[in-house]
């Protein structure tokens, strides 16, 4: 009752906006041109006005605004021309890859794209080569680097300091432990990434080398400039930005789009929209502090995760939850409690997954709870599995001239000890206990994407790959929009609200030493509790 009030009493105000917004729109009805510069990075969290006052910086769009924005000009029929300025673009792997299949469709639809870039990386040869038009500014310089893998292995230097580390996996290739137990991969696990690897570089440089117009070997040159991306035909001209952009005339206004939008959704007596939420889940898995229920960026913690979810679950206005995730693992019991709180909310709401970069082990696990599951094609996933790493620092202590007494020791105590060699008995218990929590794993995998479970062996032991929706590890290949049409027309839902709930702003993640403290310790404290990890991060050039 309350709502039709406010529509009657503001329906005036309404309509003058709404005649003003025709009016602006009619003013630009000569133009076809609509430019943009494309943000150099994303908001991750969410800032309170006092923090945005401090910071003194321009804000930053979220990934939803922007994707949205891209999503407007594909469905726009008045503009026919996009004139892109990229800057330097600090945007992961997954992110270049979604714009770019988005462009891709904008582009289909008969518009003209053309880009101007400066400077930039690989991810910015990406999004150049899909324009009808691309242009470098004079004496630019492009710093090119393939996705690849160069982990650090501890297993020679921890010896040499007296520290004894075992490890405990649940296959040959769940290889997280072998960065501290080795001086290099085992011949498994090397040959599995190397494919993963493979499988990537492939994909990118098909998309770079305009499917096979150009040799994949100019790839491989880590500095390019304008004169020898032109030479082998990769761009079309070279001039300075001000040549470029000198044409003022036919250009859209930048609130064309949203104003356009408005227009087109107008309705005398709006309805009531149903709310979707995207809840971005970024990070390695624990449980955080029980007390501080307060989501935080760049980790999982199960705690506040769980609180968030039973929020949203009593928020009537919310109709459906996207999880966004991107993760490597973690905690293996933190993971089953967020399986469990997203299965609750499951059976009374819809809820979703989007895999953006790396979800694998642990992150993967979380997402057995959804009822689909959308991947961009380079996530990277799989890592069905469990390992846990004890180390025993005796050697160590006594280098040092420390010493301890064991006390009170029983049974399989020593397990929790840094100090007191494991027995034959603790290590037949600690490998029983992998392979219950990898049995957990695999059941999760099991029931949540329909595979039985004799397939998992060729699925699981802890191997990664590229996500595929014929082996049923993902339902879909796209991006985050395809996400939210899949919830749309799985509630059949035409008008919607959608809220990305971003995590709130910590200083302590903004602190540089602060922020690799905080990781550090969030890692270690993973190293003796069987956990869900991937062994790796793939190193992809951002920027310059």
């Amino acid at each position: 009752m309350l709502r039709i009030l406010f529509i009657v009493l503001f329906f005036p105000f309404r309509i003058c906006f709404y005649l003003f917004l025709r009016l602006t729109n009619f003013l630009q009805r000569k133009s076809f041109k609509f430019r943009m510069e494309f943000p150099s990075e994303f908001e991750t969290s969410h800032k309170s006005f006092l923090i945005k006052k401090l910071q003194g910086k321009s804000e930053h769009p979220t990934r939803l605004e922007f994707l949205y924005k891209l999503y407007l000009l594909e469905k726009n029929h008045k503009v026919k021309e996009i004139w892109i300025y990229l800057p330097p673009l600090n945007w992961t792997v997954s992110e270049y890859v979604e714009v770019y299949h988005l462009l891709e469709k904008i582009k289909n639809t008969g518009k003209t794209i053309h880009m101007f870039a400066n400077e930039g990386g690989t991810g910015t040869l990406l999004l150049l080569s899909v324009a009808n038009q691309s242009t470098l500014g004079l004496h630019s310089e492009f710093n090119l680097m393939l996705p690849s893998v160069e982990p650090m292995f501890y297993g020679d230097f921890l010896k040499f300091w007296g520290v004894s580390v075992e490890a405990f996996a649940s296959g040959p290739y769940k290889s997280f432990a072998e960065s501290f137990t080795r001086s290099n991969f085992s011949k498994e696990a090397k040959k599995n990434i190397s494919e993963l690897v493979e499988n990537l570089q492939n994909y990118l440089l098909e998309i770079l080398t305009k499917n096979g117009k150009i040799k994949k070997y100019h790839f491989f040159t880590p500095i390019h400039t304008s004169e020898s991306l032109k030479s082998m035909g990769f761009i079309d001209k070279i001039e300075t930005k001000k040549e470029w952009s000198n044409d003022e005339s036919k250009f859209f206004k930048d609130s064309f789009l949203e104003t356009y939008s408005y227009i087109k959704e107008f309705k005398i007596f709006p309805r009531k929209k149903s709310e979707i939420v995207i809840l971005p889940l970024s990070g390695p898995i624990s449980g955080g502090d029980y007390s501080q229920k307060t989501r935080d960026s760049g980790k999982i913690e199960s705690y506040s995760v769980i609180a968030t979810l039973e929020s949203l679950l009593e928020n009537k206005n919310v109709k459906a939850v996207i999880l966004e995730i991107s993760s490597p693992g973690g905690s293996a019991f933190h993971s089953e409690q967020i399986y469990q709180a997203i299965s609750t909310f499951r059976e009374k709401k819809p809820i979703t997954a989007y895999f953006k970069d790396t979800v694998a082990s642990g992150g993967y696990y979380i997402a057995q709870g959804t009822s689909f599951i959308t991947a961009n094609p380079v996530t990277v996933t799989g890592s069905i599995g469990a390992v846990m790493i004890r180390a025993n620092l005796q050697k160590l202590y006594k280098k040092l001239k420390l010493n301890k007494e064991a006390i009170g020791f029983y049974p399989l105590r020593e397990i929790q000890s840094e100090f007191v060699p494991l027995s034959k008995e603790s290590r037949s218990y600690l490998q029983k206990e992998i392979l219950r929590v990898e049995g957990l794993f695999y059941q999760r995998v099991s029931d949540g994407r329909q595979i039985p479970l004799e397939s998992l062996n060729e699925l699981g032991k802890g191997r990664v790959y590229l996500p595929k929706t014929e082996n049923r590890i993902v339902d879909k290949i796209g991006g985050l929009l395809d996400s939210i049409q899949h919830i749309k027309q799985e509630l059949a839902l035409k008008d919607i609200n959608i809220s990305y709930e971003l995590p709130a702003y910590q200083f302590k993640n903004k602190i540089p030493i602060m922020g690799s403290l905080t990781e550090q310790f969030d890692n270690l404290s993973l190293l003796n509790e069987i956990s869900y990890l991937t062994p790796f991060t793939i190193r992809f050039s951002n920027r310059r």
